[in-house]
């Protein structure tokens, strides 16, 4: 192959049999055959996976998202030799389904990566670590392997069923996940169910040493592998600039523009964009890996957002990209995930009701 193949090219070496993976909002089981996925669009995306269970087939770990697929392929795929599978190869797609239960539900890990026109990447599977690790390889010695020509047949095509992810994490950028991600000189570096933010690690940090009786001192826990999310939290910070009396203080209460103002300028150098990106982050990460660190990320930030009132005079284009990301989560949530929350679908409703009430009542 003298040219670098369309689009993306993901290799992925090692991979153990019936290991749960996926690519964005779509699941399926890996077998012998499973080598990749090919003709990925460009932009952000995310790969995820379970490690397997001995005795597993994998959809023991499904989470139905959006994972409608019944066939990952065109039928007229005359490149994919996976549709011409023999009844030898056990190719399993997971689809969703009513009877996947989530009971014995693997970690479940990811990794970010971006995609763009003739690009190869690939990844091979740690089996100590249980996950892929960015291959030590040159993409231009990864095209030019003697074997790609014969494996790239056998590469599934990305699905063409899941726009919605694109919907999902239209703000999303390579420079702006390095902010939230954790920090490492490897940008492929995986995040998993109970990856915990920077302010949840310096709590359990807190707890640990209140609790400790041994030592008057303690040693805190290393956050390098944490989440960089906002830091701030509704209920315990003034949402009011120091000094502020009388009316001031009481429309600052109300209104918490000046505190969305300040957050921003403060930690997102006055990129408010930087703020709905965290917000789609964290809601693929809490429907991907159902991550509680995230889904409570999400939850300050609707909120936050939906208790200013100026701001949605001042920043008219930050509430419409608002809105349009609140339309693509709550029609993924609705048609495919909430009975999966943890908090039950009236809660939940319950809560977002009361919240875009709040923002209504300030358009």
């Amino acid at each position: 192959m003298a040219v670098p193949p369309p689009k993306t090219t993901l290799i992925l070496y090692n991979i153990p049999d019936k290991c749960l993976i996926g690519i964005d909002l779509q699941f399926f089981t890996s077998t012998a055959d499973f080598n990749g996925i090919k003709l990925i669009p460009d932009g952000v995306h995310v790969l995820h996976w379970s490690s397997p269970t001995p005795g597993s087939t994998g959809l023991e770990n499904a989470v139905p998202t959006s994972s409608r697929i019944t066939n990952i392929h065109d039928e007229d795929d005359s490149d994919n030799v996976l549709l011409k599978s023999q009844s030898n190869i056990d190719r399993q797609v997971v689809q969703e389904s009513d009877n996947i239960v989530m009971s014995n539900m693997n970690l479940r890990m990811a990794v970010f990566f971006e995609a763009s026109e003739g690009k190869t990447t690939s990844m091979t599977w740690d089996e100590e670590a249980e996950e892929f690790v960015t291959s030590k390889r040159d993409v231009d010695d990864v095209i030019m392997l003697a074997g790609l020509l014969t494996l790239y047949p056998h590469l599934i095509s990305y699905p063409h069923s899941s726009p919605e992810f694109a919907a999902l994490t239209f703000l999303l950028t390579p420079k702006l996940l390095s902010t939230y991600l954790p920090a490492s000189s490897d940008n492929a570096v995986p995040v998993s169910s109970i990856t915990a933010s920077s302010t949840d690690s310096l709590l359990l940090s807190q707890a640990i040493s209140n609790a400790s009786s041994s030592s008057n001192t303690s040693t805190p826990l290393d956050d390098t592998d944490s989440f960089r999310f906002l830091n701030f939290d509704l209920k315990r910070q003034r949402t009011w600039r120091e000094g502020a009396v009388g009316r001031e203080l009481t429309t600052a209460a109300l209104d918490r523009s000046w505190f969305l103002g300040d957050l921003v300028s403060r930690e997102r150098n006055g990129d408010y964009n930087a703020v709905l990106a965290e917000l789609q982050l964290c809601f693929v990460l809490l429907v991907l890996l159902a991550n509680y660190s995230a889904a409570e990320q999400w939850k300050r930030i609707v909120e936050l957002l939906c208790t200013c009132k100026s701001a949605v005079l001042s920043q008219p284009e930050l509430y419409r990209k608002f809105l349009d990301t609140l339309y693509a989560q709550f029609q993924l949530i609705y048609e495919r995930c909430a009975r999966l929350w943890y908090t039950r679908t009236a809660d939940l409703l319950a809560w977002k009701i009361r919240h875009l009430r709040s923002l209504k009542s300030r358009l």
